[in-house]
Protein backbone atom coordinates (compact mmCIF):
# COMPACT_ATOMS: atom_id res chain seq x y z
CA UNK A 1 0.00 0.00 0.00
CA UNK A 2 3.14 2.32 0.81
CA UNK A 3 4.74 2.19 -2.41
CA UNK A 4 1.44 2.32 -4.07
CA UNK A 5 0.79 5.28 -2.74
CA UNK A 6 4.04 6.85 -3.58
CA UNK A 7 3.04 6.21 -7.38
CA UNK A 8 0.01 8.05 -7.09
CA UNK A 9 2.12 11.04 -4.95
CA UNK A 10 4.50 10.73 -8.37
CA UNK A 11 1.58 10.87 -10.77
CA UNK A 12 -0.15 14.23 -9.55
CA UNK A 13 3.38 15.88 -10.27
CA UNK A 14 2.31 15.13 -14.14
CA UNK A 15 -0.88 16.46 -13.67
CA UNK A 16 0.23 19.89 -12.33
CA UNK A 17 -0.41 23.12 -14.77
CA UNK A 18 3.66 24.04 -14.09
CA UNK A 19 4.72 20.29 -15.79
CA UNK A 20 2.35 21.09 -18.40
CA UNK A 21 3.51 24.28 -19.34
CA UNK A 22 7.03 23.33 -19.19
CA UNK A 23 6.56 20.56 -21.59
CA UNK A 24 4.62 22.54 -23.98
CA UNK A 25 7.64 25.24 -23.98
CA UNK A 26 10.42 23.00 -24.73
CA UNK A 27 8.21 21.24 -27.14
CA UNK A 28 7.68 24.63 -28.98
CA UNK A 29 11.00 25.60 -28.54
CA UNK A 30 13.19 22.62 -28.84
CA UNK A 31 11.22 19.62 -30.54
CA UNK A 32 9.85 21.29 -32.78
CA UNK A 33 12.32 23.18 -34.30
CA UNK A 34 14.64 20.42 -34.76
CA UNK A 35 12.56 18.17 -36.64
CA UNK A 36 11.71 21.15 -38.75
CA UNK A 37 15.66 21.68 -39.34
CA UNK A 38 15.88 18.53 -40.12
CA UNK A 39 13.32 17.71 -42.67
CA UNK A 40 14.50 21.15 -44.41
CA UNK A 41 17.84 19.57 -44.34
CA UNK A 42 16.71 16.63 -45.96
CA UNK A 43 14.42 18.95 -48.41
CA UNK A 44 11.33 17.24 -47.19
CA UNK A 45 9.12 20.07 -47.34
CA UNK A 46 10.43 20.85 -51.20
CA UNK A 47 10.07 16.97 -51.97
CA UNK A 48 6.48 16.93 -50.68
CA UNK A 49 5.10 20.20 -52.47
CA UNK A 50 6.58 18.86 -55.86
CA UNK A 51 4.92 15.71 -55.90
CA UNK A 52 1.60 17.29 -55.01
CA UNK A 53 2.04 19.40 -57.71
CA UNK A 54 2.57 16.79 -59.85
CA UNK A 55 -0.42 14.90 -58.56
CA UNK A 56 -2.83 18.27 -59.33
CA UNK A 57 -0.96 18.60 -62.81
CA UNK A 58 -1.93 15.15 -63.33
CA UNK A 59 -4.99 14.82 -62.38
CA UNK A 60 -6.60 18.10 -63.84
CA UNK A 61 -4.12 19.37 -66.86
CA UNK A 62 -3.05 15.56 -68.10
CA UNK A 63 -5.21 13.50 -70.58
CA UNK A 64 -5.54 10.06 -69.02
CA UNK A 65 -7.52 7.05 -69.50
CA UNK A 66 -10.85 7.24 -67.93
CA UNK A 67 -10.48 4.14 -65.71
CA UNK A 68 -7.55 5.36 -64.51
CA UNK A 69 -8.89 8.25 -61.98
CA UNK A 70 -5.75 9.25 -60.04
CA UNK A 71 -3.29 9.81 -63.08
CA UNK A 72 -0.23 8.36 -62.99
CA UNK A 73 0.59 8.05 -59.14
CA UNK A 74 -1.79 5.31 -58.07
CA UNK A 75 -2.39 5.34 -53.83
CA UNK A 76 -0.20 1.90 -53.18
CA UNK A 77 2.32 3.61 -55.03
CA UNK A 78 2.05 6.53 -52.93
CA UNK A 79 2.62 4.43 -49.76
CA UNK A 80 5.73 3.14 -50.81
CA UNK A 81 7.32 6.39 -51.77
CA UNK A 82 10.45 7.85 -49.12
CA UNK A 83 10.33 11.77 -49.61
CA UNK A 84 13.59 11.93 -48.25
CA UNK A 85 15.02 10.15 -51.14
CA UNK A 86 13.46 11.90 -53.51
CA UNK A 87 15.77 13.81 -55.38
CA UNK A 88 14.55 17.59 -57.29
CA UNK A 89 16.09 18.39 -60.45
CA UNK A 90 17.92 21.63 -58.69
CA UNK A 91 19.51 19.64 -56.10
CA UNK A 92 21.28 17.21 -59.21
CA UNK A 93 22.04 20.77 -61.04
CA UNK A 94 23.34 22.21 -57.50
CA UNK A 95 25.36 18.55 -57.31
CA UNK A 96 27.21 19.09 -60.29
CA UNK A 97 27.81 22.28 -60.24
CA UNK A 98 30.06 21.62 -56.46
CA UNK A 99 31.68 19.29 -58.42
CA UNK A 100 32.95 21.25 -61.47
CA UNK A 101 34.02 23.93 -58.58
CA UNK A 102 36.10 20.94 -57.22
CA UNK A 103 37.90 20.28 -60.02
CA UNK A 104 38.92 23.64 -60.95
CA UNK A 105 40.04 24.49 -57.27
CA UNK A 106 42.00 21.18 -57.77
CA UNK A 107 43.71 22.26 -60.74
CA UNK A 108 44.61 25.92 -59.51
CA UNK A 109 46.09 24.60 -56.39
CA UNK A 110 48.05 22.43 -58.87
CA UNK A 111 49.07 25.41 -60.58
CA UNK A 112 50.57 27.24 -57.42
CA UNK A 113 53.01 24.80 -56.25
CA UNK A 114 54.29 24.61 -59.82
CA UNK A 115 54.66 28.12 -59.59
CA UNK A 116 56.12 28.15 -56.04
CA UNK A 117 58.16 24.73 -56.58
CA UNK A 118 62.05 25.61 -58.04
CA UNK A 119 62.70 24.70 -61.48
CA UNK A 120 64.87 21.67 -61.57
CA UNK A 121 68.58 22.36 -61.91
CA UNK A 122 70.05 20.58 -65.28
CA UNK A 123 72.37 18.11 -64.52
CA UNK A 124 75.58 19.56 -65.02
CA UNK A 125 78.58 17.01 -67.00
CA UNK A 126 82.01 18.49 -65.70
CA UNK A 127 84.79 18.20 -68.58
CA UNK A 128 87.95 17.35 -67.68
CA UNK A 129 90.34 20.01 -68.44
CA UNK A 130 92.63 18.49 -71.91
CA UNK A 131 95.65 16.76 -70.54
CA UNK A 132 97.88 19.68 -71.81
CA UNK A 133 96.18 22.62 -69.68
CA UNK A 134 97.71 20.45 -66.32
CA UNK A 135 100.29 20.87 -64.63
CA UNK A 136 103.14 18.24 -65.41
CA UNK A 137 103.49 17.49 -61.78
CA UNK A 138 100.04 15.98 -61.85
CA UNK A 139 100.81 13.95 -64.68
CA UNK A 140 99.72 11.10 -65.28
CA UNK A 141 96.19 11.55 -63.96
CA UNK A 142 94.93 9.50 -61.17
CA UNK A 143 91.17 7.58 -60.31
CA UNK A 144 89.64 10.14 -58.13
CA UNK A 145 90.21 14.19 -58.99
CA UNK A 146 88.52 16.49 -56.97
CA UNK A 147 86.12 18.52 -58.78
CA UNK A 148 87.92 22.13 -58.92
CA UNK A 149 90.89 20.16 -59.92
CA UNK A 150 88.77 18.67 -62.78
CA UNK A 151 87.10 21.19 -64.08
CA UNK A 152 90.29 23.58 -64.03
CA UNK A 153 88.74 26.25 -61.45
CA UNK A 154 92.20 26.10 -59.84
CA UNK A 155 90.97 29.84 -58.46
CA UNK A 156 88.62 28.79 -56.20
CA UNK A 157 91.04 27.63 -53.89
CA UNK A 158 94.59 29.49 -55.07
CA UNK A 159 94.87 32.94 -55.18
CA UNK A 160 95.14 33.96 -59.09
CA UNK A 161 96.40 37.02 -60.84
CA UNK A 162 94.74 39.54 -63.73
CA UNK A 163 95.31 37.22 -66.25
CA UNK A 164 93.49 34.00 -64.21
CA UNK A 165 97.04 32.21 -63.52
CA UNK A 166 97.95 30.79 -60.41
CA UNK A 167 100.03 33.17 -57.89
CA UNK A 168 103.69 31.19 -57.43
CA UNK A 169 105.48 32.44 -54.36
CA UNK A 170 108.69 29.97 -53.74
CA UNK A 171 107.35 26.67 -53.90
CA UNK A 172 104.15 27.61 -52.18
CA UNK A 173 100.74 28.41 -54.18
CA UNK A 174 98.83 30.85 -51.83
CA UNK A 175 95.09 29.83 -51.07
CA UNK A 176 92.23 31.93 -51.06
CA UNK A 177 91.53 31.88 -47.30
CA UNK A 178 93.58 31.58 -44.29
CA UNK A 179 93.06 28.78 -42.88
CA UNK A 180 92.51 24.79 -45.04
CA UNK A 181 89.84 23.88 -42.72
CA UNK A 182 87.60 27.51 -43.61
CA UNK A 183 88.48 26.78 -47.74
CA UNK A 184 86.83 23.36 -47.74
CA UNK A 185 83.62 24.38 -45.41
CA UNK A 186 83.21 26.89 -48.15
CA UNK A 187 82.20 24.20 -49.86
CA UNK A 188 82.20 21.05 -47.59
CA UNK A 189 79.04 22.82 -45.32
CA UNK A 190 78.87 20.21 -42.91
CA UNK A 191 81.00 21.54 -40.09
CA UNK A 192 82.26 18.96 -37.00
CA UNK A 193 81.16 20.28 -33.68
CA UNK A 194 80.39 17.06 -31.75
CA UNK A 195 81.84 16.12 -28.68
CA UNK A 196 84.74 14.58 -29.46
CA UNK A 197 87.11 15.63 -32.79
CA UNK A 198 89.84 14.14 -34.60
CA UNK A 199 93.03 16.24 -34.15
CA UNK A 200 93.51 17.28 -37.42
CA UNK A 201 89.71 18.28 -37.45
CA UNK A 202 90.36 20.23 -34.60
CA UNK A 203 93.57 21.79 -36.19
CA UNK A 204 92.04 22.72 -39.53
CA UNK A 205 94.08 19.82 -40.91
CA UNK A 206 92.20 18.35 -43.13
CA UNK A 207 95.33 17.56 -46.00
CA UNK A 208 96.52 15.11 -43.36
CA UNK A 209 93.81 13.00 -45.01
CA UNK A 210 92.68 14.30 -47.70
CA UNK A 211 94.85 15.09 -51.60
CA UNK A 212 93.53 18.40 -52.11
CA UNK A 213 93.89 17.46 -56.40
CA UNK A 214 93.61 13.68 -57.28
CA UNK A 215 93.99 10.24 -55.39
CA UNK A 216 93.35 6.38 -56.56
CA UNK A 217 91.34 6.18 -53.65
CA UNK A 218 88.04 7.16 -52.73
CA UNK A 219 87.48 10.51 -51.02
CA UNK A 220 90.88 11.71 -51.94
CA UNK A 221 92.47 9.71 -49.30
CA UNK A 222 96.56 9.95 -49.62
CA UNK A 223 96.67 5.94 -48.52
CA UNK A 224 95.55 2.94 -50.78
CA UNK A 225 92.85 2.01 -47.86
CA UNK A 226 91.89 3.48 -44.52
CA UNK A 227 93.33 1.30 -42.23
CA UNK A 228 97.27 2.70 -44.11
CA UNK A 229 96.07 5.52 -43.58
CA UNK A 230 95.28 5.58 -39.85
CA UNK A 231 98.67 4.26 -39.16
CA UNK A 232 100.51 6.68 -41.00
CA UNK A 233 100.11 8.31 -37.54
CA UNK A 234 99.04 5.62 -34.89
CA UNK A 235 101.41 3.18 -35.78
CA UNK A 236 103.95 2.79 -32.59
CA UNK A 237 107.02 3.94 -34.54
CA UNK A 238 105.12 7.26 -35.89
CA UNK A 239 103.18 7.60 -32.88
CA UNK A 240 105.97 7.79 -30.52
CA UNK A 241 107.36 10.91 -32.83
CA UNK A 242 103.88 12.72 -33.07
CA UNK A 243 103.23 12.13 -29.32
CA UNK A 244 100.28 10.24 -29.96
CA UNK A 245 99.27 8.07 -27.19
CA UNK A 246 96.41 5.80 -29.27
CA UNK A 247 98.61 3.11 -30.75
CA UNK A 248 97.69 0.68 -33.11
CA UNK A 249 99.50 -2.35 -34.78
CA UNK A 250 98.47 -3.69 -37.34
CA UNK A 251 101.67 -6.13 -38.09
CA UNK A 252 100.67 -8.57 -35.91
CA UNK A 253 99.83 -12.10 -35.92
CA UNK A 254 95.94 -11.57 -34.68
CA UNK A 255 94.28 -8.91 -35.88
CA UNK A 256 90.43 -7.53 -35.57
CA UNK A 257 88.76 -7.91 -38.70
CA UNK A 258 87.80 -4.32 -38.78
CA UNK A 259 91.07 -3.08 -38.62
CA UNK A 260 92.17 -5.50 -41.57
CA UNK A 261 89.10 -4.09 -43.29
CA UNK A 262 87.93 -0.64 -42.44
CA UNK A 263 88.68 1.42 -39.20
CA UNK A 264 85.20 2.70 -39.86
CA UNK A 265 83.22 0.03 -39.01
CA UNK A 266 83.62 1.07 -35.68
CA UNK A 267 85.39 4.79 -35.50
CA UNK A 268 84.30 8.18 -37.35
CA UNK A 269 86.77 9.34 -39.05
CA UNK A 270 86.55 13.41 -38.07
CA UNK A 271 84.07 13.97 -34.86
CA UNK A 272 81.43 11.67 -32.69
CA UNK A 273 79.43 12.10 -29.63
CA UNK A 274 80.83 9.32 -27.97
CA UNK A 275 84.60 8.23 -26.26
CA UNK A 276 87.13 6.75 -28.63
CA UNK A 277 85.44 8.29 -32.12
CA UNK A 278 82.99 5.15 -31.82
CA UNK A 279 79.91 5.36 -33.75
CA UNK A 280 77.55 4.05 -31.06
CA UNK A 281 76.92 5.01 -27.55
CA UNK A 282 77.13 1.46 -26.37
CA UNK A 283 79.93 1.60 -24.17
CA UNK A 284 83.15 0.21 -25.60
CA UNK A 285 84.82 -1.61 -22.66
CA UNK A 286 82.04 -4.62 -23.42
CA UNK A 287 78.40 -3.36 -24.78
CA UNK A 288 79.95 -2.42 -28.23
CA UNK A 289 82.17 -5.30 -27.70
CA UNK A 290 79.48 -7.74 -27.60
CA UNK A 291 77.24 -5.85 -30.17
CA UNK A 292 79.24 -7.84 -32.85
CA UNK A 293 81.26 -10.57 -30.62
CA UNK A 294 77.41 -12.02 -29.20
CA UNK A 295 78.46 -15.16 -30.64
CA UNK A 296 82.04 -17.17 -30.48
CA UNK A 297 83.47 -20.02 -31.32
CA UNK A 298 84.23 -22.62 -28.78
CA UNK A 299 86.92 -25.08 -30.32
CA UNK A 300 86.44 -27.88 -28.01
CA UNK A 301 82.56 -28.06 -28.86
CA UNK A 302 82.97 -27.19 -32.33
CA UNK A 303 79.90 -24.50 -31.79
CA UNK A 304 79.10 -21.18 -31.05
CA UNK A 305 78.44 -19.67 -27.52
CA UNK A 306 76.18 -17.18 -26.97
CA UNK A 307 78.57 -14.73 -24.70
CA UNK A 308 75.86 -12.14 -23.94
CA UNK A 309 73.89 -14.31 -22.21
CA UNK A 310 76.73 -16.47 -20.96
CA UNK A 311 78.29 -13.02 -19.71
CA UNK A 312 74.47 -12.09 -18.12
CA UNK A 313 73.92 -15.64 -16.05
CA UNK A 314 77.07 -17.27 -15.61
CA UNK A 315 76.86 -18.58 -11.97
CA UNK A 316 80.40 -18.10 -11.85
CA UNK A 317 81.69 -14.74 -12.90
CA UNK A 318 85.25 -13.97 -13.69
CA UNK A 319 86.06 -10.78 -12.21
CA UNK A 320 88.55 -9.49 -15.02
CA UNK A 321 85.64 -9.22 -17.58
CA UNK A 322 83.49 -6.99 -15.40
CA UNK A 323 86.36 -4.40 -13.53
CA UNK A 324 87.79 -1.50 -14.82
CA UNK A 325 88.27 -2.07 -18.79
CA UNK A 326 86.72 -5.17 -18.97
CA UNK A 327 86.95 -6.86 -22.39
CA UNK A 328 89.85 -4.54 -22.59
CA UNK A 329 91.62 -5.83 -19.29
CA UNK A 330 92.63 -9.33 -21.31
CA UNK A 331 92.22 -7.74 -25.09
CA UNK A 332 94.31 -6.03 -27.32
CA UNK A 333 91.30 -4.32 -29.43
CA UNK A 334 93.30 -3.64 -32.60
CA UNK A 335 95.03 -6.79 -32.84
CA UNK A 336 98.23 -8.81 -30.92
CA UNK A 337 100.48 -11.60 -31.46
CA UNK A 338 98.99 -13.85 -29.10
CA UNK A 339 95.73 -15.83 -29.34
CA UNK A 340 92.44 -14.47 -29.26
CA UNK A 341 94.52 -11.18 -29.50
CA UNK A 342 95.27 -11.52 -25.82
CA UNK A 343 97.59 -8.61 -24.51
CA UNK A 344 100.65 -11.10 -23.64
CA UNK A 345 100.33 -15.02 -23.86
CA UNK A 346 98.06 -16.52 -22.26
CA UNK A 347 99.36 -17.71 -19.33
CA UNK A 348 101.09 -14.55 -18.40
CA UNK A 349 97.73 -12.86 -19.57
CA UNK A 350 96.02 -14.61 -16.43
CA UNK A 351 99.17 -14.42 -13.92
CA UNK A 352 99.00 -10.44 -13.76
CA UNK A 353 96.22 -11.10 -11.77
CA UNK A 354 96.71 -14.43 -10.33
CA UNK A 355 99.78 -13.27 -8.93
CA UNK A 356 98.56 -13.28 -5.68
CA UNK A 357 95.89 -15.09 -3.38
CA UNK A 358 92.46 -13.75 -4.86
CA UNK A 359 88.98 -13.62 -3.33
CA UNK A 360 86.37 -15.50 -5.25
CA UNK A 361 83.47 -13.09 -4.60
CA UNK A 362 80.44 -15.97 -4.68
CA UNK A 363 81.86 -17.52 -1.83
CA UNK A 364 84.71 -15.95 0.00
CA UNK A 365 86.91 -19.06 -0.73
CA UNK A 366 90.75 -17.64 -1.44
CA UNK A 367 92.25 -19.01 -4.50
CA UNK A 368 96.15 -19.56 -3.77
CA UNK A 369 98.61 -17.57 -5.72
CA UNK A 370 98.90 -19.14 -9.13
CA UNK A 371 102.50 -17.69 -9.95
CA UNK A 372 104.07 -18.59 -7.07
CA UNK A 373 102.53 -21.79 -7.54
CA UNK A 374 103.63 -22.58 -10.71
CA UNK A 375 107.18 -21.23 -9.61
CA UNK A 376 107.94 -23.36 -7.08
CA UNK A 377 106.83 -26.77 -9.01
CA UNK A 378 109.09 -28.28 -11.96
CA UNK A 379 106.37 -30.24 -13.37
CA UNK A 380 103.26 -28.08 -15.25
CA UNK A 381 99.59 -29.30 -16.71
CA UNK A 382 100.08 -29.99 -20.22
CA UNK A 383 97.64 -27.22 -21.29
CA UNK A 384 99.62 -24.55 -18.95
CA UNK A 385 103.14 -25.58 -20.43
CA UNK A 386 101.91 -26.31 -24.55
CA UNK A 387 99.71 -23.37 -24.93
CA UNK A 388 99.57 -22.96 -28.70
CA UNK A 389 98.51 -27.07 -28.92
CA UNK A 390 96.91 -27.71 -25.52
CA UNK A 391 94.86 -24.35 -25.50
CA UNK A 392 96.48 -23.01 -22.02
CA UNK A 393 94.29 -22.24 -19.41
CA UNK A 394 91.44 -21.73 -21.11
CA UNK A 395 91.38 -25.13 -22.10
CA UNK A 396 89.51 -25.93 -18.55
CA UNK A 397 88.47 -22.52 -17.87
CA UNK A 398 86.11 -20.48 -19.58
CA UNK A 399 87.41 -16.67 -19.01
CA UNK A 400 83.90 -15.09 -19.68
CA UNK A 401 82.23 -17.21 -16.80
CA UNK A 402 80.61 -20.33 -16.14
CA UNK A 403 77.82 -22.58 -13.61
CA UNK A 404 80.40 -25.11 -12.99
CA UNK A 405 82.72 -24.26 -9.66
CA UNK A 406 86.49 -22.30 -10.48
CA UNK A 407 84.03 -21.14 -13.92
CA UNK A 408 85.13 -24.53 -15.39
CA UNK A 409 83.70 -25.49 -18.72
CA UNK A 410 82.32 -28.76 -17.99
CA UNK A 411 81.50 -30.57 -14.03
CA UNK A 412 84.29 -31.08 -12.09
CA UNK A 413 83.66 -32.26 -8.05
CA UNK A 414 84.87 -30.52 -5.54
CA UNK A 415 84.38 -33.09 -2.44
CA UNK A 416 87.09 -35.81 -1.98
CA UNK A 417 84.68 -38.99 -2.74
CA UNK A 418 82.35 -39.53 -5.94
CA UNK A 419 80.47 -42.03 -5.73
CA UNK A 420 80.26 -44.53 -8.48
CA UNK A 421 82.59 -42.28 -10.79
CA UNK A 422 82.17 -42.68 -14.54
CA UNK A 423 84.73 -42.01 -17.75
CA UNK A 424 83.27 -38.92 -19.22
CA UNK A 425 81.24 -37.52 -16.46
CA UNK A 426 84.45 -35.10 -15.13
CA UNK A 427 86.12 -32.47 -17.03
CA UNK A 428 89.25 -34.39 -17.12
CA UNK A 429 88.00 -36.91 -19.43
CA UNK A 430 87.68 -34.96 -22.22
CA UNK A 431 91.75 -35.02 -22.49
CA UNK A 432 92.28 -38.12 -20.68
CA UNK A 433 90.13 -40.91 -22.99
CA UNK A 434 92.22 -43.72 -21.57
CA UNK A 435 89.19 -45.78 -20.25
CA UNK A 436 90.38 -48.84 -19.39
CA UNK A 437 92.95 -46.52 -17.05
CA UNK A 438 89.50 -46.54 -14.75
CA UNK A 439 87.53 -49.36 -15.89
CA UNK A 440 89.69 -52.33 -16.07
CA UNK A 441 90.71 -54.02 -12.28
CA UNK A 442 93.60 -55.39 -13.59
CA UNK A 443 95.94 -54.38 -16.71
CA UNK A 444 100.11 -54.06 -17.48
CA UNK A 445 99.23 -51.91 -20.27
CA UNK A 446 96.32 -49.34 -19.12
CA UNK A 447 98.51 -47.29 -16.19
CA UNK A 448 101.65 -47.33 -14.88
CA UNK A 449 99.89 -46.42 -11.38
CA UNK A 450 99.76 -50.36 -10.50
CA UNK A 451 100.66 -53.08 -7.78
CA UNK A 452 101.73 -55.83 -9.92
CA UNK A 453 98.56 -56.27 -12.26
CA UNK A 454 96.29 -54.67 -9.76
CA UNK A 455 95.12 -50.96 -11.48
CA UNK A 456 95.60 -48.87 -8.29
CA UNK A 457 93.83 -46.10 -10.43
CA UNK A 458 90.89 -48.34 -10.97
CA UNK A 459 90.68 -49.37 -6.36
CA UNK A 460 90.84 -45.58 -6.16
CA UNK A 461 88.17 -44.23 -8.58
CA UNK A 462 85.76 -46.90 -7.93
CA UNK A 463 83.11 -48.79 -5.01
CA UNK A 464 81.25 -46.74 -2.66
CA UNK A 465 83.86 -44.36 -1.73
CA UNK A 466 85.87 -43.39 -4.91
CA UNK A 467 88.18 -40.68 -4.90
CA UNK A 468 87.76 -38.14 -7.05
CA UNK A 469 90.85 -36.70 -9.23
CA UNK A 470 91.89 -33.81 -7.36
CA UNK A 471 92.49 -35.93 -3.65
CA UNK A 472 95.91 -37.11 -5.14
CA UNK A 473 96.44 -34.97 -8.38
CA UNK A 474 97.18 -31.11 -8.75
CA UNK A 475 95.38 -29.97 -11.51
CA UNK A 476 97.84 -26.98 -12.24
CA UNK A 477 101.51 -27.99 -11.15
CA UNK A 478 103.46 -30.54 -9.02
CA UNK A 479 106.92 -31.48 -8.20
CA UNK A 480 106.71 -34.64 -9.67
CA UNK A 481 105.68 -35.57 -13.77
CA UNK A 482 102.49 -37.45 -12.52
CA UNK A 483 101.25 -34.20 -11.16
CA UNK A 484 100.60 -35.70 -7.37
CA UNK A 485 99.78 -33.09 -5.58
CA UNK A 486 101.38 -32.05 -2.28
CA UNK A 487 98.51 -31.78 -0.46
CA UNK A 488 95.13 -33.58 0.06
CA UNK A 489 91.91 -31.38 0.80
CA UNK A 490 90.12 -33.62 3.28
CA UNK A 491 86.70 -31.74 4.44
CA UNK A 492 88.84 -28.22 4.78
CA UNK A 493 91.72 -29.96 6.31
CA UNK A 494 95.24 -30.17 4.03
CA UNK A 495 96.81 -33.46 4.75
CA UNK A 496 100.35 -33.94 2.96
CA UNK A 497 100.71 -36.64 0.81
CA UNK A 498 104.17 -37.70 1.13
CA UNK A 499 104.51 -39.15 -2.20
CA UNK A 500 107.91 -40.55 -3.07
CA UNK A 501 108.63 -42.15 -6.65
CA UNK A 502 110.77 -45.28 -7.34
CA UNK A 503 112.21 -46.60 -10.62
CA UNK A 504 109.14 -48.61 -10.84
CA UNK A 505 106.42 -47.96 -8.78
CA UNK A 506 106.52 -45.24 -5.90
CA UNK A 507 104.54 -44.57 -2.31
CA UNK A 508 102.21 -42.73 -0.65
CA UNK A 509 101.23 -42.21 3.49
CA UNK A 510 98.70 -39.73 3.88
CA UNK A 511 96.19 -39.73 6.74
CA UNK A 512 93.73 -41.77 4.93
CA UNK A 513 96.26 -45.23 5.21
CA UNK A 514 99.54 -45.78 6.52
CA UNK A 515 102.25 -45.44 4.08
CA UNK A 516 101.66 -47.81 0.73
CA UNK A 517 103.97 -49.23 -1.74
CA UNK A 518 103.38 -50.46 -5.19
CA UNK A 519 105.94 -52.08 -8.15
CA UNK A 520 104.77 -52.41 -11.58
CA UNK A 521 107.35 -55.67 -11.72
CA UNK A 522 107.87 -57.20 -8.12
CA UNK A 523 104.24 -56.58 -6.27
CA UNK A 524 104.68 -55.29 -2.83
CA UNK A 525 102.70 -56.42 0.03
CA UNK A 526 101.34 -53.91 2.52
CA UNK A 527 101.13 -54.25 6.27
CA UNK A 528 97.41 -53.61 6.40
CA UNK A 529 96.32 -54.28 3.12
CA UNK A 530 93.88 -51.50 1.55
CA UNK A 531 90.16 -52.41 3.10
CA UNK A 532 87.17 -52.85 1.52
CA UNK A 533 86.05 -49.32 1.28
CA UNK A 534 88.73 -49.03 -1.80
CA UNK A 535 87.26 -51.87 -3.48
Amino acid sequence: MGKLKKLMGMLKVFRSKKFILIMTAFFILVVFPAIGYYAWQKRIPQKTVLVLKNIVHNLFFEKHHPGDIYGVVHIEEMEEIELSKLKLPEEEKEKEEIKELEKELKEIKKEEKLAKAPKPKPKRVIKPLPLEEYPKEFLPLKKVLHRPFKMGACAICHQVDKHGKVIKIGKEYPLTKGRVDELCYSCHKERYTKKYDHKPIKKGECLKCHDPHQSNTQKLLKAKTVPLLCISCHSPEKAKKLKIKKIVDINVKYKHKPVNQNCLNCHDPHTSNYKHLLITSLDWKMDFCIDCHSKVKDPKIKRKIDLKQLIKTAKVKHDAVYDKDECANCHNIHGSNYRIMLKKPMVQQCLSCHDKEVEKKETGEKLINMKKHLQENKYWHKPIKEVEKKGGCAACHNPHGSDNPYALKKFFPTEFYLTGLKVGEVMCFTCHKEKERFTEKRTTKATKFRNGDENLHWRHTQGKKGRTCIACHDPHASKWPTMIGKYTDFNGILFPIRYKKTKTGGSCSPACHDEFKYDRITPVKNVGEIREEFK
